[in-house]
């Protein structure tokens, strides 16, 4: 068996050009300074994140009530679904 040592350094030494040019390409995309771009431009998730948390316990919280409620009409035998509503959704479906 006999590996091509040629090969395999024209192989490294390709890759090692193309790193080099896309981080020269980085950085010659790079906005310029006074471009629009601002040393005081950021983006805050946390915030968001918070809200959609809280919003997803209160729909689940919601979700869980509903579920109690329907569960314990249903064993009392009162449990009376909307048919026309039931019906729409089995042929949407």
């Amino acid at each position: 068996m006999r590996v091509d040592d040629n090969s395999l350094s024209n192989q490294v030494s390709s890759t090692a050009t193309r790193a080099a040019e896309s981080q020269r390409i980085q950085v010659d995309t790079a906005p310029a300074s006074g471009a629009g771009a601002s040393a005081s431009d950021r983006v805050d998730l946390s915030g968001l994140a918070a809200r959609i948390s809280q919003t997803m316990q209160a729909l689940s919280g919601q979700s869980a009530q509903r579920a109690g409620q329907l569960q314990k009409a249903f064993r009392a035998g009162s449990y009376q679904p909307d048919t026309q509503r039931l019906a729409s959704a089995l042929a949407k479906a």
